[in-house]
């Protein structure tokens, strides 16, 4: 999920029921904290229930294009599940995944799927208009604010004219209708820690006006789909609520800032998430899943 910080593992929180006050982190990156291997999975399932229910992987209007072959980039690739299934359907197209860490698989993969680490911080080193589509996914609630409109440029710069852009986010906040007391108060406490590190978790919503912004796209589409997260949602309701356990499997570090931020020791904050999930069987939180897509202007 997105371009983690460093290619080291997280391991699983070993905090004590001490006051995580008196512990020091090692590095406060953000975009670093969600990538343990207890997480991985949880990845996996994330793209292919976002695959269900727009009931395809992506939604720019490219299907000609991967049928004949073009090229596709996805940043912050993550372990790769986009491309995989991608690379499968189409292979007289060809992918490429770029991510800080390398969670993507190095050796069984499709002849027509190739990986590099790559910040996408930085200027990417690509040339101008070169890739037919620019997918992201579940990386922009991870990033420095400032960096969300060079990372657009950027995407728009290494696009073909008449190629696409593409974002697939999540929205969920302590703001969302349905939402309990305690799975709203532990969503205060993920906002608080996005704000620490400068993050904006309603980057989303900002983003068609952000694009609009720019003179070198058009035909700017967005397309929600809305979730009802817990056993309230039926199956896909379970299925996120797996997903979202990753509070119970954040990186130590992450344990330690949103327990700063809220005023909790360890194990009240371990109360608090087995508290939230359980609100689950009595509310319903609605999630959207929003897809923003582009066309880059011809030349």
């Amino acid at each position: 999920m997105g371009n983690k910080g460093s290619s080291r593992r997280n391991p699983k929180s070993k905090l004590s029921t001490a006051n995580v006050k008196e512990i020091v982190p090692e590095t406060k990156d953000f975009k670093y904290y969600f990538n343990n291997d207890d997480n991985i999975h949880r990845q996996h399932d994330l793209y292919f229930l976002k695959k269900h229910i727009f009931d395809c992987g992506i939604s720019s209007p490219i299907k000609e294009k991967l049928i004949t072959g073009c090229k596709v980039l996805d940043l912050g690739c993550g372990p790769a599940t986009f491309l995989l299934d991608l690379a499968v359907q189409y292979p007289d197209s060809n992918f490429l995944g770029v991510d800080i860490e390398p969670l993507f698989p190095s050796e069984i993969k499709p002849k027509n799927l190739k990986f590099k680490i790559i910040d996408i911080l930085q200027r990417l080193p690509f040339p101008d208009n070169e890739f037919d589509l620019v997918h992201t996914a579940s990386v922009l609630y991870l990033l420095p604010s400032e960096k969300i409109d060079f990372l657009i440029n950027e995407m728009i710069r290494i696009t073909k004219p008449n190629g696409y852009i593409e974002f697939c986010e999540s929205i969920l906040n302590n703001q969302s209708k349905g939402i309990g007391e305690k799975f709203g108060h532990l969503l205060h406490g993920y906002g608080l820690v996005s704000k620490l590190h400068k993050a904006d978790i309603k980057v989303v919503v900002k983003l068609s006006q952000m694009l609009a912004a720019k003179s070198n796209v058009n035909k700017i589409s967005v397309k929600d789909k809305l979730l009802v997260v817990g056993k309230n949602g039926g199956n896909l309701g379970i299925i996120m609520q797996d997903i979202l356990t990753w509070f119970n499997n954040s990186s130590e570090l992450f344990v330690v800032d949103i327990c700063r931020q809220l005023n909790l020791t360890k194990k009240q904050y371990d109360q608090l998430v087995v508290d939230a999930f359980n609100e689950l069987n009595f509310t319903c939180p609605r999630m959207t899943l929003r897809r923003v897509f582009a066309q880059k202007t011809p030349v």
